[in-house]
């Protein structure tokens, strides 16, 4: 088996790299820090309880309300009956279908009533189960819309010769226009005789359109000394569309070009043009124990170099055992039919396990 990433290799571009992202994908659409909206909102679950606090987010089958006594309070989907706030919430239906609005008091379960706030127009009702996710707009700052998340995992052999470790963070969030996220992952294993890195850093702005489709922009640093790949940068341009969305599972597809830099120990950099097609999915189950299943495959035919074709794949798993503390198993593969050096490798593969924080 190849060896895995670094952490500490991320030294060589970490910090030109996250200034680059953050400015790509980041500065243009961060919205302005505004005054946290009141703790109003009234949920009401199937078996009558209400609860009264502060929507924050629903996705992926929880709603996450902020409370005065209990703080933050994570409530499956399927288990609220009724709804009503005064924020202007972005929902988004299975169908791809956007509304926008207040959450008025409704006289049916299972049932939204989104009014617009314009006395020219009736409110909206909408089914609840078909909302899969749904975001406050106005109303609460810029760090309450941030979710993110840490991990990290230390293997050592029964010899104690061969150390592995690897860290990982990221974070994400949405406006009324887009969604964005910025991920980092990172390796290094060393045999006593050998030290390896591999590690990325990406970014990505999300832009979504009618019936489930959507545009974006994004940009990667990556570095894979297993390949003698000392530094590839990269920016993209993809349209795609979501084949399925809902609050159980999620699965979209895409295709775009993007430019890439390459420079390989012991060779020229080298500039390309590669066409992009990707896929990607998510499974949740909220039931005990919280499952979280997700994978990603890429595949980069290059359209400067004959015959050459990268791939990318990613495959995780997470347990939830605490609240917000979890356990991740990662696969993750790369493949390049024609690499630029004479001896480099064409693949890396590897299995992390680690310890993780969402927030």
């Amino acid at each position: 088996m190849h060896s895995q990433a670094n952490a500490a290799g991320c030294r060589v571009c970490a910090r030109p790299a996250i200034a680059w992202l953050a400015l790509l994908v980041l500065t243009p659409w961060m919205p302005s820090p505004a005054v946290a909206a009141p703790k109003t909102d009234v949920i009401v679950l199937v078996n009558g309880d209400r609860i009264t606090g502060e929507i924050k987010s629903l996705e992926y089958n929880r709603l996450k309300v902020s409370t005065d006594h209990m703080g933050a309070v994570y409530i499956e989907w399927d288990k609220v009956a009724r709804v009503q706030t005064n924020q202007y919430l972005l929902l988004e239906h299975a169908d791809g279908a956007r509304y926008y609005g207040q959450l008025a008091p409704g006289a049916e379960d299972g049932r939204l009533l989104i009014d617009k706030g314009d006395t020219r127009s009736t409110p909206q009702n909408v089914d609840m189960a078909a909302v899969v996710r749904a975001q406050p707009i106005e109303g609460g700052n810029f760090i309450d819309r941030l979710d993110g998340y840490v991990s990290a995992g230390f293997d050592l052999s029964e010899s104690g010769d061969n150390t592995s470790v690897n860290l990982a963070g990221g974070l994400s969030s949405r406006t009324r226009q887009r969604r964005w996220s910025i991920d980092f992952s990172g390796n290094v294993t060393d045999d006593g005789e050998e030290r390896t890195e591999r590690h990325n850093l990406s970014g990505f702005s999300r832009r979504p359109l009618e019936n489930r489709y959507f545009y974006q922009g994004q940009a990667g640093l990556a570095r894979n000394t297993e390949l003698d790949l000392n530094l590839r940068s990269s920016v993209a341009g993809v349209f795609g569309r979501y084949f399925v969305q809902s609050n159980r599972n999620e699965w979209l597809g895409g295709v775009g070009l993007a430019y890439t830099r390459e420079n390989y120990a012991g060779e020229d950099p080298l500039n390309s043009l590669e066409l992009v097609l990707a896929t990607s999915f998510a499974i949740f189950r909220y039931d005990f124990p919280e499952t979280d299943i997700s994978g990603s495959l890429a595949l980069l035919p290059s359209l400067t170099e004959s015959g050459r074709y990268r791939s990318e794949a990613d495959l995780r798993a997470k347990y939830e055992f605490v609240d917000d503390l979890y356990f991740e198993l990662r696969m993750y593969g790369s493949y390049d039919s024609k690499p630029p050096g004479e001896d480099a490798e064409k693949s890396d593969y590897g299995f992390v396990t680690s310890l993780g924080y969402s927030f």
